[in-house]
């Protein structure tokens, strides 16, 4: 069975960055700037204990272990899952991840067969943990096939976070490892071995430990990559985690400040543009959720939506 590489077939080339980060009373922050191109809006939504979901590769329906508060997209009966914090305490969130990225052509028996959407969507409902998923990862095949809104076969990488540290998931074979992130940064292709070469070059250092590549970032006083390509996100970002931020009050609304000096603005009619800024507490099970077409703040928090056990939507891009 061959391997595909993705490509988008609508709008222009996506650009999200993420980044995980310490809050100023120790609580770990999932950022992220959704710049994913979509026919239908971005909402903050959540998901109950049992919610009932189908991938798209097959018959078997799933019932969700743990509550989500995220960004989806709901299409007819289906929620796609863009990023999102479940009850346990884990957290996600998906990045385009062209070229790089590769599927199976066709379901592999035997196997846990999902789609780029749905792995997400297994991620954060049928894990409450890193090691959760490392355990069960050989399960998995990705496969490349349209989810239910038909648009596209999306090349995605994920960045993922719990109590342990932060880890990505680069889908570049059909066996699918997970692996920590030093760097606590995920922007786009290349691969994060790539960025991180990258990141050195920049530094002129050598350094291979990450406590000396850190180390030279907090101490950089050269000038900040700064146009909108994915190699200058991911080292922006990464000088901000690990040398500005030093010396702000870190919280929720501070990420979201640092997110919107890498947004993407709306240029044609094309949806490649940020469509909101989320930022995940692991610790509170909170998620701040900021529009951009609409820029109204909304904070949710999953103690107060445990009640309810059908999906509720808060907040649209």
């Amino acid at each position: 069975m061959t391997s595909k590489t993705t490509e988008l077939k609508i709008g222009g080339y996506i650009m999200c960055t993420s980044l995980t980060v310490p809050s100023y009373s120790n609580e770990q922050l999932l950022g992220r700037t959704m710049d994913f191109p979509t026919k239908t809006p971005w909402r903050l939504t959540y998901l109950p204990v049992n919610f009932e979901w189908q991938p798209v590769t097959g018959t078997t329906k799933y019932q969700s272990k743990f509550a989500v508060l995220g960004g989806m997209r709901h299409i007819q009966d289906w929620y796609l899952i863009g990023d999102g914090v479940n009850s346990a305490g884990l957290s996600v969130a998906e990045l385009y991840f062209p070229v790089e990225s590769n599927y199976y052509d066709a379901p592999v028996e035997g196997k846990i067969n999902l789609s780029p959407q749905d792995f997400t969507t297994w991620l954060l409902t049928q894990n409450g943990t890193v090691k959760e998923i490392r355990a069960k990862l050989a399960q998995i095949a990705l496969i490349g096939v349209q989810w239910y809104d038909n648009e596209a076969i999306y090349p995605f990488h994920w960045i993922i976070t719990d109590a342990s540290g932060t880890y990505i998931i680069e889908p570049t074979d059909h066996l699918l490892t997970l692996r920590e992130n030093p760097s606590n940064v995920l922007t786009n292709t290349p691969n994060l071995d790539k960025q991180l070469t990258n990141l050195k070059k920049l530094m002129k250092t050598d350094f291979t430990a990450w406590n000396s590549i850190r180390s030279s970032l907090a101490n950089y006083t050269g000038p900040t990559p700064n146009r909108s390509i994915t190699t200058d996100r991911f080292i922006k970002t990464n000088l901000w985690r690990w040398r500005d931020s030093r010396n702000l009050t870190i919280n929720s609304t501070t990420v979201t400040d640092f997110l919107k000096t890498v947004t993407i603005p709306k240029r044609n009619d094309n949806h490649d543009y940020t469509h909101y800024y989320g930022v995940m507490n692991l610790n509170a099970q909170e998620y701040r959720f900021e529009g951009v077409l609409h820029p109204v703040v909304t904070i949710a928090n999953l103690s107060d939506l445990m009640t309810y056990d059908v999906p509720v939507e808060l907040a649209e891009e």
